[in-house]
């Protein structure tokens, strides 16, 4: 097992990543502070500016929806690999 890698549960398995997103969007919409604790335990897995983004999040403009939060998301981490995106996802539940 890789360093790190926390093996999936049974229930993560079956989740798809559009449902793993939204989830995170409904969480970050509840308790930013709470989304700022899973992205600094996340945080190795994103470059500097990755993770400066998603923090800004939480100061910039007014996220209303949980569409609007995947959008910047997926805005900010687009160029990772859909099975890093789908990790780091998972892992930021985790923690929320």
């Amino acid at each position: 097992m890789a360093k790190g890698k926390v093996v999936e549960s049974r229930e993560e398995k079956i989740r798809t990543y559009p449902d793993m997103i939204e989830d995170l969007g409904g969480h970050f919409l509840k308790d930013q502070k709470r989304f700022i604790f899973a992205l600094n335990r996340v945080s190795e897995m994103l470059d500097g500016s990755q993770f400066r983004k998603l923090q800004a999040l939480c100061r910039g403009e007014k996220i209303e929806t949980t569409g609007v939060f995947e959008d910047k998301f997926e805005e900010i981490c687009g160029e990772m690999t859909p099975e890093a995106k789908r990790e780091l996802v998972r892992m930021a539940l985790r923690h929320m």
